[in-house]
């Protein structure tokens, strides 16, 4: 029989898989990347998913492939050993109440915690996720963390990459075995990942001051991050439309030559991308609305398109060329 101490300190120091992906998100099986029906309907009816990021099973009754508000979901793991899991989810996709399987440490031990779910908005991932909020979480070695959860996002490498996290609780800490129990504000060691593992400690004045002004300092980095993952969009987006309007371009009898139009257009979609124009003073409401890096890519090669020709025919087999690309670089995205 494994000792208790030994069996504890394993799930501290084993490499814990934890998800990559985030805490909670609406659950949507229909991306074949993640999710495999193998039993029954799984877009329109009772069927069986297997989730391969996290290698967890989950059964229930499915609408467009996605969850239903108020029905129940049996999710399981090999390592659960045949026993299921209940989970109820929301009208917006997020799971209400119900257990969840938190990654996998050392020695067969899981992590679950069974309860009721909030709503955050994630300031690094731009995404609302559900997180525990009231509770037990079982680390499933006898110690139990029985009371009130929170959720602090951290920013990690970069913002918007991974869902990351410092997990806060308030209640009973209970050793099932010693039959004992300690009363007090616990915070995970270290910044969660997804749905992995949490190891709590208990919390100090310097680590708790150390959390808040980290987290304060990763808001104003974070936006320097998000600069940078727009400004990789509209480069992107730019590529994509240059190596659709270079085959319009080369295919073209009119415009004064396919080889110099299709220059002038690629220095002109390459000069305002460098010089971060701004959108045009009477701008439409849709333009206006639109994504920073789609707002610039439509400004600039409008502006370039009437540069190139006045060929009413090449003109809009260029426009064609332009809407392809940027097509064709939000599916390369996604």
């Amino acid at each position: 029989m494994i000792g208790k101490t030994f069996q504890r300190r394993a799930l501290a120091t084993a490499l814990l898989a934890a998800s990559m992906a985030p805490c909670a998100h609406a659950l949507d099986i229909s991306n074949a990347d993640f999710y495999k029906c193998v039993q029954g309907d799984c877009r329109n009816g009772q069927g069986i998913v297997h989730d391969m990021y996290q290698n967890q099973m989950l059964e229930g009754n499915w609408q467009g492939s996605k969850t239903i508000p108020g029905e129940r979901y049996l999710v399981s793991h090999p390592l659960t050993k045949g026993k299921k899991y209940e989970q109820f989810y929301g009208a917006d996709g997020l799971m209400d109440r119900g257990s969840q399987i938190r990654g996998f440490g050392a020695m067969n031990i899981v992590p679950v915690f069974t309860g009721s779910f909030g709503r955050m908005d994630h300031a690094f991932m731009r995404a609302r996720l559900a997180v525990p909020y009231e509770g037990v979480y079982a680390l499933g070695n006898g110690i139990e963390y029985r009371g009130r959860f929170d959720y602090m996002p951290a920013k990690g490498t970069e913002a918007g990459r991974i869902t990351m996290g410092h997990i806060i609780f308030y209640g009973d800490k209970v050793d099932l075995e010693d039959n004992s129990k300690e009363t007090g504000l616990f915070v995970s060691n270290s910044a969660v990942v997804g749905g992995g593992v949490v190891m709590f400690m208990p919390a100090r004045p310097d680590y708790m001051a150390l959390l808040q002004q980290q987290y304060h300092r990763d808001l104003q980095i974070a936006v320097g991050d998000f600069k940078q993952q727009e400004s990789e969009k509209a480069w992107r987006t730019a590529f994509a439309i240059l190596g659709q309007v270079a085959l319009t371009m080369a295919g073209s009898s009119g415009g004064g030559g396919g080889g110099s139009s299709g220059n002038r257009f690629a220095m002109d979609l390459v000069s305002g991308l460098m010089k971060n124009a701004t959108a045009p003073e009477g701008s439409n409401t849709a333009a206006a609305n639109a994504d920073p890096s789609t707002r610039l890519i439509q400004m600039v090669t409008g502006a370039a398109l009437g540069k190139v020709t006045g060929d009413s025919a090449l003109s809009n087999s260029l426009a064609k060329a332009v809407a392809s690309g940027i097509e064709k670089s939000n599916a390369a995205g996604k």
